[in-house]
């Protein structure tokens, strides 16, 4: 914004002179970037009937904002006036979505496996 605001930019280098004092946690760390911010659960645990549940925190998110398209191997996601495309695990590739809910901040959408898409074992 002025003079002032450069030069303690400038000052940001921090000890080894790359610019650690401006760094983003979770980013260059351990390989590169940060972890996704998504996980899968098993539905039912273990001995369940082979529903995986994808889960993804969206506070704040309201239904009615919310949109979810699976296309191919990606899910795209929509809530207000934000998109994003997220990448789909192997294992979720070969299950159709069979539903989704909003609760308490996060978004479950959950998978049954596809028969056809998965290996035979016999």
């Amino acid at each position: 914004q002025g003079p002032d605001d450069l030069l303690a930019l400038a000052g940001a280098d921090g000890p080894d002179g790359r610019g650690a004092a401006l760094a983003v946690p979770g980013i260059g760390e351990e390989g590169g970037r940060a972890p996704d911010p998504w996980w899968t659960e098993e539905a039912g645990g273990p001995e369940g009937d082979g529903i995986l549940v994808w889960c993804l925190r969206l506070p704040g998110a309201v239904k009615k904002d919310l949109q979810l398209v699976r296309r191919g191997a990606e899910l795209l996601l929509t809530v207000g006036p934000f998109h994003r495309t997220v990448p789909l695990e192997p294992a979720l590739r070969r299950c159709t979505v069979s539903g989704a809910a909003l609760t308490d901040g996060v978004l479950r959408v959950r998978f049954t496996p596809d028969p056809a898409l998965w290996p035979r074992t016999s």
